[in-house]
């Protein structure tokens, strides 16, 4: 398997000009091409619940959450991340409500 997170070997794949060793590994835009790369890419479909389990990561425009295994009412389930400092909760009831999901993957 080829190791698409050393950025600086395939730095075709990122849309970067200068890579920053000491974040790029956490920004967004460069976990979508790792995740692309590496992971199972499964539906967008929040309400297709069966395909959604606990540790799967789910990708926003700009924003990335770890699905939970607890649900809501309808099945829908929390998504485990960190916006603000000012969050009360870190697993939050947010899916359903999101209209920005970009990916969704399940690492094997």
């Amino acid at each position: 398997m080829v190791d698409y997170f050393d950025i600086e070997n395939y730095i075709s794949y990122f849309d970067m000009d200068v890579i920053d060793k000491n974040i790029d590994f956490r920004r967004v835009d460069n976990l979508k091409v790792f995740f692309k790369n590496n992971a199972i890419s499964l539906i967008l479909d929040v309400n297709d619940i069966k395909n959604w389990q606990g540790g799967d990561i789910v990708i926003f425009e700009n924003h990335i959450g770890i699905i939970s295994n607890n649900r809501n009412k309808k099945g829908i389930p929390f998504v485990i991340h960190h916006a603000s400092k000012y969050q009360l909760y870190y697993e939050e009831d947010i899916l359903e409500h999101r209209n920005d999901i970009v990916g969704h993957y399940r690492m094997s």
